[in-house]
């Protein structure tokens, strides 16, 4: 059964405690979320006593902006939670210095953009933070795949280049104004059309913003989205 769950920063915003104690058994997989630069110091010095035991997967996103950190302090955070995660996703227009990078290795989940970045968008446009980073996988973002590209080719485009490199999977439905909303069937029924190039041990991570009574819903139509079963009802 593929690993399921949601990132924190979807559930509870800033609180990844918060979004931690949402998580179910059913759940096995999460993400911490630090999207916002301050967060990052208050995961650093949790993250030991977190009880992340019951999960498959584990991975952090970084922050998606610098403001008051440089490059370098922030790799110092990130690379004292490697030790505690399977991977940290990261946006590819904050890797300027890429020997710091070089260090987290397979831990370092490279990921495409929406349409707000002017970089990471493309195959193209992410090749040659893959060439710099021979180690680093690919976080899929199929949300920003589908914003950008709703006939899915951008998608299947990705996934072909850096199908050896996939590691983990972002999923909602992205609106015009990059929002992370519950999967509508339109977005569900898009997304299933490139299931079949996605192996089903690769983890999925939630980005839906979805009220507490609805998680098991949105997993629902994950499942389906992502061609694990056949049918919500099923589920």
């Amino acid at each position: 059964m593929r690993p399921i769950g949601f990132s924190t920063g979807a559930l509870a915003k800033s609180d990844f405690k918060a979004g931690l104690n949402l998580h179910t058994e059913e759940h096995l997989a999460i993400e911490l979320s630090a999207l916002r630069e301050s967060e990052i110091a208050n995961l650093v010095s949790e993250i030991a006593s977190l009880s992340l035991g019951q999960f498959q997967h584990v991975s952090v996103h970084a922050p998606s902006q610098r403001v008051e950190l440089s490059e370098s302090e922030l790799f110092e955070q990130l690379e004292s939670l490697a030790p505690f995660v399977d991977g940290i996703v990261v946006h590819p227009d904050l890797i300027i210095e890429v020997d710091n990078w070089k260090v987290l290795g397979e831990r370092a989940y490279i990921e495409n953009m929406d349409n707000r970045k002017p970089i990471g968008r493309t195959v193209d446009e992410l090749q040659p933070f893959f060439d710099a980073l021979p180690a680093a996988r690919f976080c899929l973002d199929l949300g920003h795949a589908w914003q950008i590209d709703p006939t899915m080719r951008l998608a299947t485009e990705l996934l072909h280049a850096f199908h050896s490199r996939l590691a983990e999977l972002h999923i909602s439905e992205v609106d015009a104004d990059s929002r992370h909303r519950p999967i509508s069937s339109k977005a569900a029924n898009d997304f299933r059309a490139v299931a079949e190039l996605i192996p089903e041990n690769i983890p999925a991570i939630i980005e839906s913003e979805v009220q507490h009574d609805e998680l098991q819903t949105e997993l629902r139509i994950v499942q389906f989205a992502l061609g694990d079963v056949d049918s919500i009802e099923a589920s």
